[in-house]
C-alpha cells in the first residue's frame, strides 16, 4: 500500500480505503500521520522559481513526509467580495510542485487561505444578513477553484478555510460549503481553526474528516502542554475525529511561548523556540488520535539563520528538533 500511496494517483486508493461518508464512528488512526510544514511562496521567486523546487526537494532529508501548499486569495473587512487567483501561488506552479513533492514521497496538503486588507480572516465578519450570504457565495467559488485544483493535483488533503473567527458560528452555512467541496474533491477535508474560542466553539467538526488546529495555544513558562492538551482532548472526544496541527509554530525570540502568534522584535532565542517544540512534539507526537502537524513556515527563498527572529525554524535548533522526532521509526 505505501508503493502505491507513493504514486500520484496513490492519493484515491487511500481516499477509497480511509475516508468514505463520514459518520459518528471513530476515523481508524494511522493511516496518514503527517509529518510536515508549511511550504510558503515567498519574495522573489514564489512558488514559479528553480529555488522553490531546489528547496521542497531538501525537506525530506529532515523527515519531513508532508507539505502544505498555502495560495492565498484576498479579501476586504467592508465588502463581501473574495478575488482570486494571485499572487505567487499560481495555479500551474502548485501544480508542479505537487508533482515535485508526490515523487520525493511526500502528501500535500492544499491549504489556500485569504490575505484580509488591514487585517486578518478572524476580522472578517459581515453582520448583515445579506452581505454575509454574499461573501459565502464569493467564498464557495474560491472553495470550488481550489477544490479543483486539489483533484487535478491529487492532493492527499484540503482544507476548506482558515481561521474565519467570526465567520464560522454560522453552522449551516459551513456545513453547506464542505458538501459543495466534496463533490469536486474525493479526499479528506479539514478546516484550521485559530486557538481558543474559536477551535473548542466550532459544531461542524463530524462534517469533516481531520480536527485542524493552528496550534498557537500559549504555555505556561515551564513549557507544559497540559493545559493545552486538555482543551484539545475535550473537542476530540465530542466529535471522535482525529486531530491535526495545521499551523503550529514559535517565533526564535525570547519568551516565544507566551505569544506564540507573535513576531514582535525583540532578543533573539533561538534555542528558547528549539525547546518550545520540543516540548509541544513529546506531548501530542505519540497520542494516537494525533494525525501530525504542519510547523509555521519554510519558505521558498531559505529565510531563516541565527540573525532571523521569524517563526521558520530554517537554519536554527528547532529544525534539528523536528528532525529528530520526524525520523523516529514508530508514527508512519
Amino acid at each position: 500500500m505505501r508503493q502505491a500511496f507513493s504514486h500520484a494517483g496513490g492519493f484515491w486508493l487511500l481516499a477509497a480505503l480511509a475516508f468514505g461518508p463520514t459518520s459518528s464512528a471513530e476515523p481508524q488512526d494511522g493511516l496518514f500521520f503527517q509529518k510536515g510544514v508549511n511550504f510558503t511562496a515567498e519574495f522573489p521567486g514564489g512558488y514559479a522559481s528553480a529555488a522553490a523546487v531546489g528547496m521542497l526537494e531538501r525537506l525530506p532529508g529532515y523527515g519531513i513526509n508532508a507539505v502544505a501548499l498555502v495560495p492565498y486569495g484576498f479579501g476586504r473587512p467592508d465588502n463581501p467580495v473574495v478575488r482570486f487567483p494571485g499572487g505567487m501561488e499560481r495555479d500551474e506552479s502548485i501544480e508542479e510542485l505537487a508533482r515535485v513533492a508526490h515523487r520525493l514521497g511526500m502528501k500535500v496538503l492544499l491549504k489556500p487561505q485569504l490575505w484580509v486588507r488591514g487585517g486578518y480572516p478572524g476580522d472578517l465578519a459581515f453582520d448583515d444578513p445579506a452581505q454575509r450570504a454574499q461573501w459565502f457565495e464569493q467564498y464557495g467559488l474560491f472553495v470550488d477553484h481550489y477544490a479543483r485544483l486539489a483533484t487535478r493535483i491529487h492532493a492527499d488533503l484540503l482544507a476548506v478555510g482558515v481561521e474565519f473567527v467570526r465567520l464560522t458560528p454560522d453552522e449551516e452555512a459551513w456545513r453547506k460549503l464542505i458538501a459543495r467541496a466534496r463533490r469536486l474533491y474525493a479526499g479528506p477535508l479539514t478546516y484550521g481553526a485559530s486557538q481558543g474560542p474559536e477551535f473548542e466553539s466550532i459544531r461542524f467538526w463530524d462534517a469533516l474528516d481531520y480536527i485542524g488546529l493552528n496550534n498557537y495555544y500559549p504555555l505556561g513558562d515551564d513549557l507544559s502542554c497540559e493545559p493545552v492538551l486538555s482543551k484539545i482532548e475535550t473537542v476530540r472526544k465530542r466529535f471522535r475525529r482525529p486531530v491535526i496541527f495545521t499551523e503550529a509554530g514559535f517565533a526564535s525570540i525570547q519568551s516565544p511561548h507566551r505569544k506564540p502568534w507573535d513576531e514582535t522584535p525583540r532578543a533573539l532565542a533561538p534555542e528558547e523556540q528549539a525547546r518550545c517544540y520540543e516540548a509541544v512534539l513529546r506531548a501530542f507526537y505519540r497520542k494516537p488520535w494525533f494525525q501530525g502537524m504542519y510547523w509555521w513556515k519554510i519558505g521558498t527563498n531559505a529565510r531563516g539563520g541565527s540573525n532571523d527572529g521569524s517563526h521558520t525554524p530554517w537554519g536554527k535548533p528547532a529544525m534539528e528538533v523536528l528532525s529528530r522526532w520526524y525520523r523516529l521509526p514508530e508514527r508512519r
